[in-house]
């Protein structure tokens, strides 16, 4: 069978009609059972209610509360450890001329908190979906807690040496805020979920994003303040009155006051109902379904989730590492008043916008929310190139202009957070939202190592000039725009979508091209029989095909997917029958997946491969059971192998 096709290849149309009868069967009785809930999931994208958790009791409504408490306080730290960097490098430069002149250490220190946030990211969110997100979360607290005893400890025998053991501080304090991301958006999220639905977006952008740059900010108010103390007089290119120490260590050292906090809180915080349900389903288990379903219907919304992170981190990045060193060259202030400036402007608007997103991303929509964010960054910064000269000429109007442009980049980034945590089933959601964060990272890293170089190369490569940096100014305008052209079509649509409703969806792919590959590969009635299913794994499945023979491969695959079809509960070859002759058609809600479908199969085509994936989100296979195995059970039922086992 083609992947993309409505039609079933085999087993007939009786089959189909009989499998199409019990998904109506299954919907009539839960619309029977309640037609308020029924009205609710019509809000919610139309799902019917059989997978739905049970009501909240007072003690979730309260781990919701708390968790959300955990999440704001957790994220305002990770807002500060990210700006830490960026006076500390300003002031570095300012005082040693070695470090003013060495792009390899001024990428180094704008680059090793990144490092460290990509690599927790890939590693917590296996953690977070093996072991559950609040372990992961205490972890990544503690790794926070220890980059900045690192940081205050910070020493060498020169300040550059010193200035290298502060990268290992932050790469080290990266690792935890890497993890932040990965245990606790998903966490979030399917808090949110149980919530409400319609307004999942906007109480998880609150929680994370918006809470994440009032953190941005922080740092600002204690370094302005240590600045004023220490290096009220130091101005570009003057090391005069300077106690850089003081600076640097105590910048670390306050911040390690909210991170104890916040590992405090940790402890009392709880997994969500959705991660734990899904546990009790696969019992903490992967296979190669898992693999198979991700890479052959997630490809096209993990394209959007990547490049949509990788660009924007490199402009956010780069550009904000260096921006009082960008602020300095074109206006040429001191060290004291750079920090002033980008305190005052984000306290008149680069604070509260990021809150404008957030009420506005359920309203218009993941896509059209970020749509717009690319459109405002990619128009004003050509308008900011076109006008540098004359804007340069007036720093207050470069000031308010350039800081107020970069505000909407939160047009962008609320989406960027949100899609991925959406896009994914729980199993796999804080895995998968690690990988796009952590590629995304990447952009990060490329953006602020080649930032000072590219600059210098358009200056000609002996200093940094005016007019070096206008050209790179064109080279981010044109990447802005290409960000918009790869949202509209890569970018996947699910604001009032259920992620329970994805969760059955991702459930039923498994299930039936788990039945569809036992056909294929000729599982017997026998083969489901067996006892010693249970011995065999993906990882021995791998080594028969690179180091087994042919026939040894093809029979060990076999018993391999009669494995897999027990874990499902098919355990009778008319059964498997019934189940590889269901629809496996899944729309992936991306623009471009849309367009190529449309294509293919035709108007009439299309609008019942919609069906057929919007029936996939409901179906309830206990219709199933009781006809195949005489005993009608609870869904839930189905995930607790030792309670049920289904025998031909």
């Amino acid at each position: 069978m083609n992947g993309l096709s409505p039609r079933l290849d085999v087993v007939g149309e009786e089959i189909f009609k009989s499998s199409m009868e019990l998904v109506r069967s299954s919907q009539e009785n839960n619309a029977n059972k309640n037609n308020n809930a029924a009205k609710d999931d019509t809000a919610d994208g139309g799902y019917s209610n059989i997978n739905k958790l049970a009501p909240l009791s007072e003690e979730d409504k309260s781990a919701i509360r708390f968790n959300a408490f955990g999440t704001a306080a957790g994220f305002f730290v990770n807002g500060y450890m990210y700006d830490i960097n960026g006076v500390l490098l300003t002031m570095f430069s300012d005082i040693f001329p070695s470090v003013n002149n060495d792009n390899k250490i001024q990428a180094a220190v704008g680059v090793s908190m990144l490092y460290g946030v990509m690599f927790g990211l890939l590693s917590f969110g296996f953690i977070a979906d093996y072991f559950g997100r609040k372990k992961g979360l205490i972890m990544c607290s503690c790794l926070v807690l220890l980059g900045n005893v690192i940081g205050v400890a910070m020493n060498g025998t020169t300040h550059v040496g010193m200035i290298w053991m502060m990268c290992i501080a932050l790469g080290v304090a990266g690792l935890g805020m890497g993890g932040e991301y990965t245990c606790n958006v998903p966490n979030v999220i399917e808090d949110s979920e149980q919530v409400n639905t319609a307004t999942r977006g906007r109480r998880v952008a609150i929680l994370v994003m918006c809470l994440e740059t009032v953190g941005n900010y922080a740092p600002f108010v204690v370094q302005l303040i240590l600045v004023a103390v220490a290096c009220r007089n130091a101005y570009l290119g003057a090391a005069s009155h300077c106690n850089w120490n003081v600076v640097a260590r105590l910048s670390f050292a306050i911040a390690t006051i909210p991170v104890i906090t916040v590992l405090i809180f940790r402890t009392r915080m709880k997994d969500s109902l959705m991660f734990k349900q899904d546990q009790r389903r696969r019992q903490r288990r992967y296979d190669g379904l898992d693999l198979f379903v991700i890479l052959r219907y997630f490809m096209p919304r993990t394209v959007g989730t990547v490049i949509m992170w990788f660009l924007i981190d490199w402009i956010n990045y780069s550009q904000g590492t260096f921006g009082a060193l960008i602020l300095q060259h074109v206006i040429g202030v001191s060290l004291f008043k750079s920090i002033w400036l980008s305190l005052a402007t984000g306290a008149a608007w680069g604070i509260w916008l990021p809150f404008v997103a957030a009420f506005v991303v359920d309203k218009l929509g993941r896509r059209k929310t970020e749509m717009f964010g690319w459109l405002w960054l990619a128009s004003t910064q050509i308008i900011n190139t076109g006008f540098f000269y004359q804007l340069k000429a007036q720093p207050i109007a470069w000031i308010i202009w350039s800081t107020f442009v970069g505000g909407f980049q939160n047009f962008v980034f609320i989406p960027v957070y949100l899609v991925p945590a959406e896009a994914f089933p729980t199993r796999i959601r804080a895995t998968m939202y690690g990988v796009s964060s952590a590629l995304g990272k990447m952009g990060g890293i490329v953006g602020t190592t080649t930032f000072p170089t590219i600059w210098r190369r358009w200056s000609g490569g002996v200093k940094q000039t005016d007019s070096g940096l206008r050209k790179t100014m064109w080279f981010y305008g044109g990447m802005e725009y290409l960000g918009l052209i790869i949202c509209t079509f890569f970018v996947p649509e699910y604001s009032h979508r259920s992620l329970l409703g994805e969760d059955t969806r991702f459930v039923e792919l498994r299930r039936r091209h788990c039945a569809r590959f036992a056909r294929r590969f000729g599982v017997t009635q026998e083969d489901l029989n067996r006892e010693d299913l249970v011995a065999y794994n993906l990882k021995d499945l791998v080594c028969q095909k690179l180091f087994g023979k042919k026939e040894n491969y093809w029979e060990y695959r076999r018993l391999y997917i009669a494995s897999l079809c027990r874990v499902e509960k098919i355990t009778c070859m008319a059964h498997l029958e019934f189940v590889a002759a269901l629809p496996t058609d899944y729309k992936d809600l991306t623009l471009f997946s849309s367009l190529l479908l449309k294509r293919k199969l035709g108007k009439e085509g299309y609008k019942q491969f919609e069906k057929n994936s919007e029936e996939m989100g409901f179906y309830n296979p206990s219709k199933e059971m009781e006809r195949f195995y005489g005993q009608s059970i609870e869904i839930t039922a189905l995930d607790e192998k030792e309670k049920y086992e289904p025998k031909c």
